[in-house]
């Protein structure tokens, strides 16, 4: 499963970086900057990503049709933590259940990379004025496309939503930095999955 999974991730980068080009302003921003907001927030885009395939039915995320999915099983198999696992898919699940629509989903994703609190930002400012009109265009949208009272609450829970995805970023940090390959397992790896993780898998 592991070299599957690691082709899978690496897609799933070249998404995240090609998504973030299409950001409002995102070009604005320096090469540096550009570079850091990347690399500090891309797993937790694959993790939001990852929710537009993830079904409630059977806990499993489809690639590329319906007839290929991973399951928390199939995970495991490639040597991921379970005790790691276990809040991703309270993670998936809860996301879910907020029943977004792709353009609340897509809104969510530039918010989350637009983040100028992010290791490595220089212009905070710049980054936080993206970040802040981002926002008011979600918060327009709820209230346009949710009738009271769906959505009084639905701004704040997602924007909690972003706030778990830190706590789970960090926490996956400190154990192989979300995906626990083993040592033994980096020549297996892509090089663009070996760039963003860099040190983390050693």
């Amino acid at each position: 499963m592991l070299p599957h999974l690691a082709d899978l991730v690496s897609y799933s980068i070249q998404k995240v970086i090609g998504f973030a080009k299409m950001i409002p302003g995102f070009r604005d921003l320096t090469a540096e900057d550009q570079i850091a907001l990347l690399k500090s927030s891309v797993i937790e885009v694959i993790m939001l990503r990852s929710n537009q395939s993830f079904s409630l039915d059977d806990m499993s995320w489809t690639c590329g049709s319906e007839d290929f999915k991973y399951k928390v099983d199939d995970v495991t198999q490639a040597g991921h933590n379970m005790e790691l696992l276990e809040p991703l898919v309270k993670f998936q699940v809860g996301l879910k259940k907020l029943n977004l629509h792709e353009e609340e989903h897509v809104l969510l994703m530039a918010i989350c990379i637009l983040s100028p609190d992010r290791l490595g930002v220089q212009d905070k400012a710049l980054v936080e004025a993206i970040q802040d009109r981002l926002s008011s265009i979600l918060q327009t949208y709820i209230l346009c496309k949710h009738p009271p009272p769906g959505s009084r609450l639905l701004y704040p829970k997602m924007i909690q939503k972003l706030a778990d995805l830190r706590s789970l970023n960090e926490e996956h940090s400190k154990q192989y930095r979300f995906i626990s390959f083993k040592p033994e397992h980096s020549t297996m790896l892509t090089p663009l999955v070996l760039e963003v993780f860099g040190n983390e898998i050693s």
